[in-house]
């Protein structure tokens, strides 16, 4: 009777360590590369200091919720995901994501903007890792440095501007609402009402008093000759590269070309508009979510809390050149000393996250194809900015048909 007592005692100990080991394995996806890379080097001293291994398989982010949604019901799928947070709302209501409990979450340190923009109707569903935005990049042997106020901006490039002699003062994607909503906030428009119940569907803000003001600004972008009719991305990336372009609007994936071709250039936030405020620009965010699948969501919480954490979110900084999305970070002189990524830092945390829930895909196209028309004067703002928006929600009304 004792041997077979031993033997019992033996089989829930051998059961309970195959459990323990099983419990002990977190699948990551993430995109190749450096975000690939880092995670790897962190997991392993996760490895380490918590016996959890962390395997990390290489998804572009912008694949992955296709295909948790296909692996994820049939236990297949990874633990942890990443992408930008504007898909959270689609993934959220294709039931790909777990709610991460609040009680067990402290957000001191992160950037507020940043945490917004990973909640959606009012949960959380991410800790972010990585934001970006636009701002200013300009050729310091040009413009030395940016004014203060807009204006004093647009009079300083507006002397630089002389196309006769192939050297220009200011271009940016102006018919590209991510390029421009900055002005419109500032001067009061918004994409989707913002209400305590999340962003409301059936209040766009594109078409208010302080949107007609804001596109009115930059159409005088135009009209005053510093950003012709015609002009690319391409085309004024190409003149940066030649030294023949003061300011851009553009975001950080651009600089890298801008050290390859030795330009003297500089990073800084949006001056100040006339009423005051700075421009509001839109952020990306970039977090790590839990997969309603995963079996381990406990464990893989702790994982990206720890991954998030400041020491590793200023190694991520070092390791993948991100802005981070810790004020303690960004705070830090390491941090500061950089600046390229300082500007762009100061930007993002004036910005207003991009809205995550999935009615946004019907804004873009709308907004680009009617800002032309304003640009060329075909018709005014007040004339066809109305008429934007109700494309846009009847864009809406057939999405969800």
């Amino acid at each position: 009777m004792k041997r077979v007592v031993m033997l019992l005692v033996l089989m829930v100990l051998v059961l309970g360590l195959s459990f323990n080991v099983e419990a002990t394995k977190l699948v990551v996806w993430e995109s190749s590369g450096t975000e690939e890379e880092f995670v790897k080097l962190v997991g392993e001293k996760y490895t380490e200091e918590t016996g959890v291994e962390i395997e990390v398989v290489a998804i572009d982010q912008l694949s992955q919720s296709d295909k948790l949604a296909l692996d994820g019901p049939a236990g297949k799928g990874a633990d942890i995901v990443a992408w930008p947070n504007d898909a959270i709302g689609k993934t959220v209501e294709q039931g790909l994501l777990w709610p991460l409990p609040k009680d067990k979450l402290n957000f001191d340190g992160y950037t507020e903007s940043a945490v917004r923009a990973v909640r959606y109707k009012g949960k959380l569903y991410g800790l972010p890792y990585a934001m970006e935005t636009v701002a200013i990049i300009y050729n310091k042997d040009l413009i030395p440095e940016i004014p203060a106020t807009f204006d004093e901006f647009l009079e300083k490039v507006l002397e630089l501007n002389k196309p006769n002699e192939q050297q220009y003062g200011f271009m940016g994607q102006i018919w590209k609402l991510y390029h421009i909503f900055g002005f419109i906030s500032a001067y009061g428009g918004y994409v989707f009402k913002e209400t305590e119940n999340g962003l409301d569907v059936n209040d766009i803000g594109l078409a208010t008093e302080g949107a007609i003001k804001a596109v009115k600004l930059i159409k005088t972008f135009r009209t005053s000759g510093l950003m012709p009719e015609g002009i690319t991305d391409d085309i004024f990336d190409g003149l940066f590269q030649e030294g023949k372009l003061a300011a851009q609007i553009s975001g950080p994936w651009a600089f890298g070309n801008y050290k390859e071709a030795d330009i003297n250039y500089g990073i800084a936030p949006f001056p100040k508009l006339d009423n005051g405020e700075y421009p509001h620009t839109l952020i990306g965010v970039k977090a790590y979510y839990i997969s309603a699948f995963s079996e381990q969501k406990e464990e893989a919480l702790k994982f990206i809390k720890w991954l998030t954490n400041k020491e590793n979110s200023f190694k991520h900084y070092q390791e993948a050149a991100i802005i981070p999305t810790r004020d303690d970070v960004i705070s830090l002189p390491e941090f500061q000393e950089n600046e390229d990524l300082r500007a762009f830092a100061i930007q993002a945390r004036r910005g207003i996250p991009m809205p995550n829930i999935p009615e946004m895909m019907q804004v873009w196209d709308p907004v680009e194809n009617t800002l032309p028309f304003i640009f060329k004067g075909q018709v005014s703002p007040e004339e066809v900015l109305p008429i934007m928006v109700e494309q846009i929600k009847e864009n809406i009304e057939q999405m969800k048909q």
